[in-house]
């Protein structure tokens, strides 16, 4: 992707989040438009993984630092609803102090619920 055309999608995504009201960054820059079907059709569980706000350094080190999920729906697959069902999951982490608003990627889990991997 060429420089012009990374900021000017990054720029169209911008203008996207601000009319549409959401705290989140949409930063995945390989879709085109809010409107573009990016998974099949059909209702998606949206899910976020994060540490709770009071894990040490020592317990992320060794893997037993508490492990909180948050979840919501997208009513289609489109770049609109996941990022609606995103910025739902964050308002969720957020009240419990996680601070990760850019959307970098979405994985699809083996259960068939799509799994948010958020950046700040």
């Amino acid at each position: 992707m060429t420089d012009q055309n990374f900021h000017k999608k990054m720029n169209y995504f911008f203008g996207a989040k601000e009319a549409l009201g959401f705290d989140t960054v949409w930063s995945m820059y390989e879709f085109d438009s809010i409107n573009q079907d990016i998974f099949e059709k059909g209702v998606k569980c949206v899910c976020y993984k994060f540490y709770s706000k009071d894990a040490t350094v020592e317990e992320l080190m060794n893997n037993t630092a508490e492990e909180i999920e948050v979840s919501s729906f997208a009513d289609s697959g489109s770049v609109r609803d996941i990022w609606k069902a995103a910025e739902s999951c964050f308002q969720q982490a957020k009240a419990q102090g996680d601070w990760h608003y850019f959307i970098e990627d979405i994985e699809i889990n083996e259960d068939g619920s799509y799994e948010l991997v958020m950046g700040s």
